[in-house]
């Protein structure tokens, strides 16, 4: 229960920011994000809307235990940021996304995945996860794959 209310407290403060935010007329967020966007993970409520404006929808992700329960905002151009508490952990880009991320797009082949990245620290059926340069926390890429394509890509600490 104690889980529950913290869900949806963190979920009723980002809306009245959002409607703060889209009141005063935010920008456009940018339809890319940077190749490496790990710098991103981290980063604060108040910063990521500062910079990227209001999502296009806000949802709760329910985790298997209380304690896993995200805020999702989802903007149209394809990316996701997943926050715990007042911070991202977790970014995700699909379909529409069309920027790169480490030299990969959605559609590429596994492939160019390997010859990019090279081997896997883990692999299952559909994905492939690497352990990415240290950055003061543990950052993990995981590539969601299908039919041999890049569908679905997950950028996330693996400290939350």
């Amino acid at each position: 229960m104690h889980g529950i209310k913290i869900a949806a407290g963190a979920l009723l403060a980002c809306c009245v920011s959002l409607a703060a935010l889209a009141a005063q007329g935010a920008a456009s967020p940018p339809a890319l994000l940077d190749d490496d966007p790990a710098p991103l993970l981290g980063s604060k409520i108040a910063e990521t809307l500062g910079r990227f404006g209001p999502p296009s929808t806000v949802y709760a992700v329910r985790g298997a235990e209380a304690w896993q329960d995200d805020v999702a905002f989802n903007y149209s151009s394809g990316f996701t940021f997943f926050l715990y508490g007042d911070r991202v952990w977790q970014l995700r880009l699909a379909p529409p996304y069309a920027g790169s991320i480490y030299g990969l797009f959605l559609g590429d082949h596994s492939e160019k995945i390997l010859s990019t990245l090279g081997q896997p620290y883990e692999r299952t059926a559909d994905s492939l996860v690497y352990r990415l340069p240290f950055r003061g926390y543990p950052v993990k890429l995981r590539l969601v794959v299908a039919n041999d394509i890049i569908v679905d890509v997950y950028l996330y600490r693996a400290d939350f």
